[in-house]
């Protein structure tokens, strides 16, 4: 019964893919390129439009040539020292934190749901370890131990860059806490 039902299935399936095509298959000589004259060969493979014919094989001095690096000498790229962090990619991180302390930090509030400040201009101490993680931040007085000041510590604290392999390393940057209660300066 099993192949009985399989051998039916199988039967529709291409009966269905015939009828699909056109009903019976074409015989021998019913292709119109065959009735058409020309005299082709079964030798002659048909060419796609756009194709492009193989190279030529190189010759053994033109592969010795290809192989040659080019520029005349040793080829060396821009290498980065290893021995110093990535400033352009670090600078992209610090920025980024920096961005964060003057569109957040201003808002800071105390214990009793009050912004007190101090807002303005701040030069930071960023400790960066050569692990590729910060190390910490020192915020300068009168920011340090305020909400404003705890706010750009954490905005400071888990910074990610290239490591390197050289010692940590410390950076000084400036960042500036805007007060919310000031109409924005562009």
């Amino acid at each position: 019964m099993r192949v009985t039902l399989f051998t039916c299935v199988a039967v529709s399936s291409v009966a269905l893919a015939l009828a699909a095509c056109g009903g019976k298959p074409k015989q021998v000589g019913e292709y119109p390129a065959e009735n058409s004259g020309e005299n082709k060969t079964s030798e002659e493979t048909p060419k796609w439009e756009g194709a492009a014919p193989p190279p030529p094989p190189l010759s053994q001095e033109e592969k010795a040539e290809k192989a040659k690096p080019k520029g005349g000498g040793v080829q060396e790229g821009a290498t980065r020292r290893n021995d110093q962090y990535d400033k352009e990619a670090t600078e992209v991180v610090i920025k980024r934190a920096a961005r964060q302390v003057k569109e957040n930090c201003g808002h800071a509030k105390d214990e009793n749901g009050k912004g007190t400040g101090p807002w303005g201009k701040a030069t930071l101490q960023i400790q960066l370890g050569a692990s590729g993680r910060s190390k910490g931040v020192t915020v300068p007085a009168p920011y340090q131990g305020k909400p404003v000041g705890n706010c750009v510590e954490k905005a400071f604290s888990n910074l990610t860059y290239p490591p390197w392999g050289g010692a940590d390393t410390e950076v000084s940057w400036d960042v500036e806490i805007v007060n919310p209660a000031e109409p924005a300066k562009k």
